[in-house]
């Protein structure tokens, strides 16, 4: 049995979701201590503990200490199961970190095809957003060979939650990946998206995207959600270029200025053409487990966050590999 202290590294639940699926991939028992010990309010979430009970729904794991609140688990995997699962978080728990718990790459490992709907948040201030797994992550996966397909049926903001997302997924091989070369000819592009609040937020928000990055209006426009489940407001921003994309993500709320919010976006995406780095700081976090299943890879990012080191102690905790970050003009690079 693997032992993990929860507090190691940024001490999030990041170290919880990446050792569940290590755990269950590997066949390796897993006791977790002091879970996200590192956090205001420790111990599992509603988003952690659904995790943990789709796991054992997948894998037929015996748990202990699966409780909200709980500080301690035990977690012993059986074989992986394909099959066809549902999952809902209760609460505006983010969905995206229950799937990268499943998706990433668990049920790549199962003996056939499998699908999961998740039931939650899409677009978290704390997490990745669906639409960021859709244009960011899910190309590069599929790029390492993976089979693999996800649907954002229907959006859901915090407090309310109600969102839908569905994953479909066959076996699957996973290839080396290489992704160096700075972006070149970059285009970018960008939205504001409001759930149930006036066109005039996302209009201040585009006009002042565009005229901070000195950019034309029309590259940006106003989307409002069908059957909104509440208010909500996600600013995002699109930068692509020939083999690759990356995408910014700025929240409004209650009080923040629509300004504000536009000009995060615009100072991020700043900030990420300047790297010259193709892959950006979330993605670089989500590409090290797919990468360390691959058996090998590269990619150049910007400084590493505690999140991706905490991610690659975990990783190394359960598998035969040795993750080389070697600093870089601009970043680092990383390879296996």
């Amino acid at each position: 049995m693997i032992m993990l202290d929860g507090r190691m590294g940024e001490g999030g639940g990041q170290v919880l979701r990446s050792a569940l699926a290590l755990s269950a991939i590997t066949q390796t028992p897993l006791s977790v201590h002091h879970i996200r010990g590192g956090r205001s309010k420790p111990g599992l979430l509603n988003q952690h503990l659904t995790a943990v009970r789709a796991l054992v729904e997948i894998c037929g794991a015996e748990v202990d200490g699966d409780a909200r609140g709980s500080s301690e688990l035990t977690f012993v995997p059986g074989p992986v199961q394909a099959g066809h699962y549902s999952v809902d978080i209760g609460t505006a728990g983010s969905v995206n970190l229950v799937l990268q718990t499943v998706m990433f790459p668990l049920l790549l490992a199962a003996d056939g095809p499998s699908s999961v709907v998740v039931i939650g948040g899409t677009h978290n201030d704390a997490s990745p957003t669906t639409d960021y797994l859709l244009a960011v992550v899910l190309p590069r996966l599929v790029a390492m060979g993976a089979k693999v397909g996800l649907k954002l049926d229907r959006h859901g903001f915090f407090p309310r939650g109600g969102g839908k997302v569905r994953l479909n997924t066959s076996p699957s091989e996973l290839s080396p990946i290489e992704v160096v070369d700075a972006p070149v000819d970059v285009e970018v592009s960008a939205r504001a998206l409001l759930s149930d609040l006036p066109e005039l937020v996302g209009t201040r928000e585009v006009n002042t995207f565009c005229r901070v990055l000195e950019k034309p209006r029309r590259i940006a426009s106003v989307e409002h959600i069908d059957k909104p489940r509440g208010p909500g407001n996600v600013f995002i921003a699109d930068l692509r270029w020939d083999g690759g994309c990356e995408q910014v993500t700025a929240f409004g709320s209650r009080g923040k200025r629509a300004e504000q919010v536009a000009e995060e976006a615009a100072a991020e995406v700043r900030t990420f053409l300047a790297s010259g780095a193709p892959v950006g700081e979330h993605l670089a976090d989500q590409l090290l487990l797919p990468m360390a299943l691959a058996g090998g890879g590269r990619f150049r990012t910007g400084p590493l966050s505690l999140h991706a080191t905490t991610n690659i102690e975990v990783i190394e905790t359960f598998l035969p590999v040795r993750f080389l970050v070697e600093e870089v003009e601009g970043g680092v690079e990383v390879s296996i």
